[in-house]
């Protein structure tokens, strides 16, 4: 039976946000409203008149009791509990008000977030947290991993940025959103509304899903493409996992890192960029130049305490490294010269990924510096492994790029790639490696102009400039 996913906004979705904004800002600030089609109570009633320190008082004061007390739309709850029986899974993709802060006030938000849901006998498949500054590119990392049928939202800006990247919105009618216009967002009005669409929604195939090669994939048409996909991610995310097994590896990677954090930035001095392209929430695909053998270590830092799933070659699983990672249950030892050995890994990886995990991935597939000739190219050739994963998983790929100086690292995060059923799998990947060069130049240009050492820097654009026109010969193939 084919499941239905939805992704569900919380506030101006569960809860009626502009009613809540005009009464409480109102109650607040007492005075007239300056615009009643605007989205926050600040613009509603133009509170930049009021001293910073009062309004912000006043404001967090206002998000506590709506996020506490506020009562859901009418038809909310038990329009979703009806349909999750019936086969739908209903996912909340949020990005409240300092949710993705790690420090106090992002505990404070996702615990009143989490309490309203359990007060009010709202019980959600998976709750994923996005940044309010990036809410757009994180509501559709979500739907994309997530592989949703429709996206219901309320927020203009998006309802039209996930609208523009091909998912389904049904937009809760609003004064803020009334000029909001597009083929892939239907308007909606209530909750019964929703549940009407909802049970109309088509599937995709009756037939299900049937693993293809490569080359009979390449044979369909776009819209087969687009299913066959679609239903390769319902398979993996339906596949047997052990997340009780996993979550205790997650755990034993935590202790570890913060066993090892200290002596390690003792040793390897990091400098990270580029921290706000990293999502808050989990399952995406992190791509890495492999220099050297200690590049995840220099990534662990700049990403912090977050457990990642990565391949390591099965000939170092009885050296110091391979017993470490290992420990942690994380690692997926591959044996490079088998191929259904790589097939088995490569399927393994794609489990983690569909079950919202975050991969690490070498694409060069060997260090740099492991021979000579490795050491003089800018940067080994990518394999394609990774957009076939990101394919077919629906999960983002996320650049970066490890470079070390001696004792000095530095690490630079690049903005998310998507790759969709019907792209070219060798033009995806000349895209990620180019992108992971570059994001390596800027590391390379920032550390040898610092240290004023023009000779070298000179000596390494020449190599990039190389290096970027053998990779744009290789997409025009």
């Amino acid at each position: 039976m084919y499941r239905f996913i939805i992704g569900c906004d919380c506030d101006g979705v569960l809860t009626d946000l502009y009613t809540h904004n005009v009464r409480a800002g109102g109650e607040v600030f007492r005075r007239e409203p300056v615009d009643l089609n605007a989205y926050g109570v600040d613009e509603i009633y133009d509170v930049s008149d009021i001293p910073v320190v009062w309004r912000y008082a006043k404001a967090v004061g206002i998000f506590r009791r709506y996020c506490q007390k506020e009562p859901p739309r009418e038809g909310a709850l038990s329009v979703i509990n009806e349909l999750s029986g019936q086969g739908y899974d209903f996912h909340l993709i949020t990005a409240r008000m300092f949710a993705d802060d790690r420090g106090v006030l992002g505990y404070l938000s996702r615990s009143w977030l989490t309490g309203w849901l359990e007060s009010r006998g709202f019980h959600f498949s998976s709750v994923q947290i996005c940044s309010e500054k990036q809410s757009p590119r994180d509501k559709l990392l979500a739907c994309r991993k997530l592989g949703v049928d429709a996206m219901i939202e309320d927020r203009p800006d998006n309802v039209m940025y996930l609208a523009e990247n091909g998912v389904r919105v049904l937009m809760f009618d609003a004064p803020y959103n009334k000029d909001i216009t597009h083929e892939n967002v239907t308007r909606v009005h209530s909750w019964e509304e929703v549940k009407e669409i909802l049970t109309a929604l088509p599937v995709p195939s009756e037939k299900g899903w049937t693993r293809l090669e490569r080359e009979e994939i390449a044979e369909l048409s776009d819209k087969e493409k687009e299913t066959y996909f679609r239903l390769y991610q319902r398979h993996l995310q339906e596949t047997s996992f052990d997340n009780e097994k996993i979550e205790k590896g997650e755990n034993r990677f935590r202790w570890i890192y913060r066993l090892l954090s200290l002596p390690v930035r003792i040793i390897f001095h990091v400098k990270s960029f580029g921290r706000k392209n990293v999502p808050y929430q989990n399952g995406f695909i992190v791509i890495c130049n492999h220099c050297d053998s200690y590049d995840q270590y220099r990534f662990g830092l700049a990403l912090g305490n977050r457990p990642f799933v990565g391949y390591a070659a099965k000939e170092i699983a009885d050296s110091f490294r391979g017993r470490l990672f290992d420990s942690t249950g994380l690692c997926i030892f591959i044996d490079r010269n088998d191929k259904t050995d790589k097939h088995n890994a490569a399927e393994l990886m794609a489990s983690y990924t569909a079950h919202d995990r975050i991969a690490l991935i070498f694409p060069e597939g060997t260090r740099k510096n492991k021979t000579p000739e490795g050491r003089a190219k800018f940067q080994n050739r990518f394999k394609a492994g990774t957009a076939v994963l990101a394919q077919k998983t629906g999960a983002a790929i996320l650049p970066v790029a490890c470079n070390s100086f001696g004792s000095r690292g530095l690490v630079r995060f690049g903005e998310l790639i998507y790759v969709s059923p019907t792209d070219d799998i060798a033009k995806k990947t000349c895209e990620t490696e180019a992108a992971v060069a570059k994001l390596s130049m800027e590391n390379i240009e920032y550390y040898l102009t610092k240290k004023k050492r023009t000779d070298e820097l000179k000596e390494v654009r020449e190599k990039y400039k190389d290096y970027l026109a053998l990779t744009e010969r290789k997409e025009s193939i």
